[in-house]
């Protein structure tokens, strides 16, 4: 089958579109035919061996980890699925599990959701990794109705989700973005805009109950310059490092760093189902590539200043 591999770790340069092996699905088990998958972080990352001490050594293997699309075959002791059935989920290829930018792609049935038949495969693949890590990051911070909440990274994609959960939960979002994208940080709900690229906001007078570091790398040294007495400063990045140093601040500090990861019990998905059906929270996506052009993907995504998520369909 065709696939967007990784030949070992690298730049760029070391991945192309080639051929791996038909995937057959082990005990426990199903194929899934891939109509979509979306790039994150954690996909180039990946190649670019910030991770390998979990990743593996294990090459050619494509990368990426959301997918959505129809079930191929099944494997053994698998019940409750069929063939054919519409889904949608991730996997952990952080880990060394088969990466969803391939025609095909075997994964456990646990981490498979039915896709809701009003979402299309290309909404649904957007969603496990980037909105449940947003879903996240707003539990943790406890009640947003009232509160300031400004989103470093808000029209990316995870911050683009931030907004929109911050927003129907009564939040006052402050979005930091490119001027290119402060109509669409309006349209999500922000009722103020900084483009990072003229504006520091780390400098000016204005505090925040809340700051989301949906870009990954503020620091919560600056972020902490702008955050109230008691603030939250709560960032996605689940290093070891990170995880170390919110132990250590949050014994000797009011104000809080937060780490909130993807998490993904099935009360999640319902809620994160829910919010989408429903309307309140709408995918955006910044653009859909063939799988041969999965390179321009991971170029686009390491660029940074997207508007939601790139898609990829087989």
């Amino acid at each position: 089958m065709k696939a967007y591999l990784a030949e070992r770790y690298g730049g760029p340069e070391v991945m192309h579109l080639g051929e791996l092996p038909e995937p057959v699905a082990s005990k426990g088990e199903v194929v899934v035919t891939v109509r979509a998958s979306s790039v994150n972080a954690v996909d180039w990352k990946i190649r670019a061996g910030q991770l390998r001490f979990i990743s593996g050594s294990k090459f050619p293997r494509a990368l990426g980890t959301d997918f959505a699309g129809v079930i191929h075959s099944l494997g053994e002791g698998v019940r409750d699925w069929a063939v054919g059935d519409e889904v949608y989920g991730f996997t952990v290829t952080a880990t060394g599990s088969p990466g969803t930018h391939a025609e095909r792609v075997a994964v456990p049935v646990t981490a498979l959701r039915r896709k809701p038949a009003s979402m299309t495969f290309e909404q649904a693949a957007t969603l496990p990794v980037a909105a449940l890590t947003a879903l996240h990051g707003m539990r943790v911070c406890g009640v947003l109705a009232g509160k300031s909440l400004l989103i470093n990274g808000a029209t990316g994609g995870v911050g683009h989700f931030v907004l929109q959960i911050a927003k129907a939960r009564g939040a006052h979002v402050t979005a930091v973005c490119s001027a290119r994208n402060a109509a669409l940080a309006t349209q999500l709900g922000a009722t103020e805009v900084i483009d990072y690229r003229t504006q520091d906001f780390t400098t000016g007078s204005n505090r925040y109950d809340i700051i989301y570091d949906a870009h990954g790398y503020l620091k919560f040294g600056k972020a902490r310059r702008v955050l109230n007495p008691k603030g939250q400063y709560v960032t996605p990045l689940g290093l070891p490092t990170v995880y170390l140093r919110s132990l250590v601040q949050n014994l000797f500090t009011s104000q809080r760093l937060l780490v909130a990861n993807v998490r993904s019990e099935p009360q999640d998905y319902t809620e994160l189902e829910t919010l989408v059906t429903s309307g309140v929270v709408r995918p955006v996506i910044d653009r859909v590539l063939p799988l041969a052009q999965a390179g321009e993907a991971f170029a686009a995504s390491e660029r940074g200043g997207l508007a939601g998520k790139i898609v990829i369909a087989p």
